[in-house]
């Protein structure tokens, strides 16, 4: 390297808005900063600190404490100052920027990071929060969605007292540590043959799922699923992860109305809410063990959500009766058909659901 370098950029002395052409000498060790053909500072290049090397945009220089900045976009001679001045960390920086194989594997590494923090890192952390939220919270949030149920949705249940009185007897006895008096008997009106729980603890059956099932067996599978939902708080945790994500969104982008709009729905939230494959299974596994556990066939959770499967089957076509003159290539193609949708489903398929339970049994 050559004794001397000269620098060209313009300066700003930081109180005004002047931008004056400016010119850095450094001789010997000294550097020498003119700016407007007038000299306004001297010092030993060690004192001079330099922005990072980003690209091709624009650096700056600044002295120690004296205000102001030059600004160049003089790089060849800006590199050789940085040698000068021994800012190698810049300079590993600037290289590892332009190294392909680098940007590629910093690329790389983001992607996993954040498909980490998607797959793991959020349904964790809402399991942990799903743990420790206070009941009063809780509380409230089943009692809103229960008035927008009956407001909207369901009717007094038809059941007399007297047979809702046997249900929750046998319920009572088949899990005896859940407070009975929360069990809740609805028609179903829209919703149909359904059952689920609420954030608190409330289960929910509707008249139309207690004609479905044949058994008190079948009834009891049901019971011990949603006591699965309960007992890991799948609504609070399918919830809070819909918020995670809407919050993640929302600090990415700066767009919030989403996660507004979810908080201000909560009682639809909860109405609507579609479990993930993993805490349908997980809440099967419940079932089973409970009914195992009381004496009870598995294949009661089995029988019922095979009859779940045809009831809401037949209401979406309106007809359960087989349709003439269905051939086999039409039927593979249903299956077909079936077999994608399966793998979009929030739900495990059905068949996935029955034989894990059955397996679970033996």
């Amino acid at each position: 390297m050559s004794d001397s370098l000269t620098i060209q950029g313009t300066w700003q002395d930081g109180t005004t808005s002047a931008v004056l052409p400016a010119q850095l000498r450094c001789v010997g060790g000294q550097v020498y900063l003119f700016a407007d053909g007038r000299e306004l500072l001297r010092a030993p290049a060690t004192q001079v600190a330099l922005s990072p090397k980003l690209g091709r945009t624009p650096r700056y220089l600044s002295f120690g404490d004296r205000a102001g900045q030059l600004e160049s976009s003089d790089h060849d001679n800006l590199d050789r100052l940085d040698r000068l001045v021994g800012s190698r960390g810049y300079g590993i920086l600037h290289r590892l920027e332009n190294h392909l194989g680098m940007v590629v594997l910093a690329t790389l590494m983001v992607v996993v990071i954040v498909w980490g923090y998607f797959t793991w890192g959020v349904p964790a952390g809402s399991k942990a929060l799903a743990n420790r939220l206070p009941p009063d919270l809780l509380d409230r949030s089943a009692q809103e969605t229960l008035e927008f149920l009956e407001e909207y949705s369901f009717e007094p249940s038809a059941l007399s007292p007297q047979r809702q009185a046997e249900i929750r007897a046998e319920f009572g006895a088949f899990a005896p540590d859940y407070p009975i008096e929360k069990l809740r008997f609805y028609r179903g009106g829209d919703q149909g043959a359904n059952a689920f729980a609420l954030p608190n603890g409330t289960i929910i059956f509707t008249d139309e799922i207690v004609a479905l099932a044949n058994s008190s067996e079948e009834l009891l599978a049901v019971f011990g699923h949603e006591l699965g939902h309960v007992k890991y708080r799948h609504s609070l945790r399918q919830v809070i992860q819909g918020s995670a994500f809407s919050l993640t969104i929302a600090l990415v982008t700066g767009e919030v109305s989403a996660l507004g709009d979810l908080l201000l729905t909560a009682p639809l939230v909860f109405t609507q809410l579609s479990y993930s494959r993993q805490f349908e299974l997980e809440s099967d596994a419940y079932a089973v063990e409970l009914l195992r556990e009381n004496g009870r066939s598995p294949k009661a959770l089995a029988d019922i959500l095979s009859k779940l499967y045809h009831s809401k089957r037949c209401e979406d076509k309106h007809d359960c009766r087989e349709v003439p003159g269905e051939d086999a290539n039409s039927d593979s193609e249903h299956r077909n058909h079936a077999s994608w949708l399966r793998y979009l489903s929030t739900h495990p398929h059905l068949e996935e659901r029955i034989a894990l339970t059955r397996g679970m049994g033996e």
